[in-house]
């Protein structure tokens, strides 16, 4: 419902002014002269067109948000914004207002639809800091805005989904320090939060020059996104590996290895041990996460780990690997078809131990406290032999439709003492679907349990 407001407002200090739904006369603000902040939004079909003349007479206006505005003429008049947030259906004759706002930094058009922009609009505005271009959903016409970037030298923050179509075969993204980039993807509105310092997000075939130089400039707080991957190239950089935070992939049809690297200098920092949260799904050829010298592979960070729907997969962990997941505390498993064992145990380069670890011993999971195993019909035990002496304090396990699953740690009948004592710390325990589980001791002992 719109609420009529007064001509003139005596508010002659206000400096931040939100109005919403409200039908205003553009002679309201002319008292306001040391207002900062606007924020104007026209109710949704309202035949109301408010006029931008009277913010001419603003001197300290820095910050505007405009929504549901149809008439843009006298914005350009706006020479000390510095903020612009523009929301809503109507884009017609704001390109050219567009260009003379020379002062801005920060500039806001995510949602605005059907932006059409001639060239060389967007690179007048030199001071340009951040960018936020309409996403797929708010545009019918494909639109080479972000082309200009390059010409923007103060641009540090770029959000963009585009096709990959629109790539020119040699084009580069300025140097960010900051971005949330969609190719081929189209983003869920929380995609819209700008949480993550770097997030990029790839669907079908990528501009390979584009994303492998972001990829290469990647330096600190770091989260990269691949949601398919349906090349043959590679972006093969040990710093990428380093500094990954978060990765999730899905839907790679011919992806046969995650994380693939040959050779690694002997001085040069461990790899992927910054990595805390992984998470694989619908990858039908993949048949190796880790394909990397196991010397100097770290998973010493990660957190969660989510396989789902990845048939091939034997293993998981080799037990040098294991042997470094010191902060897991979360792993879920699901319609893996082939997985035989979560840590391999001594099949031929798996069982290669670090020579910076001792022995299986020091094999343990310290922080697990969650493990959900669904439909894997190859797996026969959870856990190796060297885990059982130490136990998995206040884990809650889950498992079901595990046919063939006979133990939960791997072990010989003359251990089945330490066996049962290991099994005493268990928080809780969930089984269905497992008939050949012997192990109706874990039934007993932990705190919550349920067949």
């Amino acid at each position: 419902k719109e609420k009529n407001l007064p001509d003139r407002l005596a508010l002659s200090k206000l400096e931040i002014l939100l109005l919403k739904n409200c039908d205003v006369q553009g002679t309201c603000f002319l008292g306001m002269r040391e207002l900062k902040v606007l924020s104007l939004t026209v109710a949704d079909g309202s035949s109301r067109v408010i006029s931008l003349y009277a913010l001419r007479f603003l001197p300290k206006l820095r910050a505007l948000h405009l929504e549901n505005f149809e008439d843009f003429m006298f914005l350009g008049n706006l020479m000390t914004l510095e903020i612009l947030s523009l929301r809503g259906s109507k884009s017609e004759g704001l390109a050219n207002q567009l260009g003379r706002l020379g002062n801005l930094k920060v500039l806001d058009l995510m949602r605005l639809e059907n932006l059409s922009c001639p060239p060389n609009v967007i690179q007048r505005l030199s001071q340009l800091k951040e960018l936020y271009l309409p996403g797929l959903e708010y545009r019918e016409i494909s639109n080479d805005i972000f082309l200009e970037t390059n010409f923007l030298k103060k641009l540090t923050r770029l959000s963009l989904e585009v096709s990959s179509l629109h790539f020119p075969p040699d084009f580069e993204f300025p140097e960010l320090e900051n971005y949330n980039i969609c190719i081929n993807h189209r983003s869920s509105s929380l995609d819209y939060r700008f949480e993550e310092a770097r997030s990029l997000k790839v669907e079908k075939v990528f501009p390979y020059n584009a994303v492998s130089q972001l990829l290469g400039n990647l330096v600190k707080d770091e989260y990269v996104e691949c949601l398919t991957n349906k090349t043959q190239q590679k972006v093969s950089v040990s710093m990428i590996l380093r500094n990954l935070k978060q990765v999730r992939i899905e839907d790679c049809k011919i992806l046969k290895v995650v994380f693939q690297m040959e050779e690694v200098e002997e001085n040069e920092a461990p790899l992927l041990s910054n990595l805390k949260i992984l998470r694989l799904q619908s990858l039908p050829d993949l048949s190796c996460i880790w394909e990397l010298p196991t010397q100097h592979v770290r998973l010493e960070s990660l957190v969660e780990l989510t396989i789902r729907e990845c048939p091939r997969l034997k293993s998981l962990f080799s037990l040098s690997l294991a042997q470094s997941l010191v902060l897991l505390e979360k792993l879920y498993i699901s319609f893996c078809l082939e997985l035989k064992q979560i840590v391999a145990e001594l099949e031929g380069d798996e069982g290669e131990v670090s020579s910076t670890i001792n022995s299986h011993n020091s094999l343990c999971f310290p922080k697990l406290t969650a493990l959900n195993i669904y439909f894997c019909p190859r797996l026969k035990y959870i856990f190796p032999i060297s885990l059982a002496s130490h136990g998995l304090q206040g884990l809650t396990l889950g498992i079901s439709v595990c046919p063939k699953l006979k133990q939960v740690f791997r072990v010989a009948n003359d251990s089945m003492l330490q066996y049962q004592q290991s099994l005493r710390s268990l928080s809780s325990v969930s089984v269905s679907g497992c008939l050949l589980l012997t192990d109706s001791v874990v039934h007993l002992e932990a705190k919550k349990a349920s067949i």
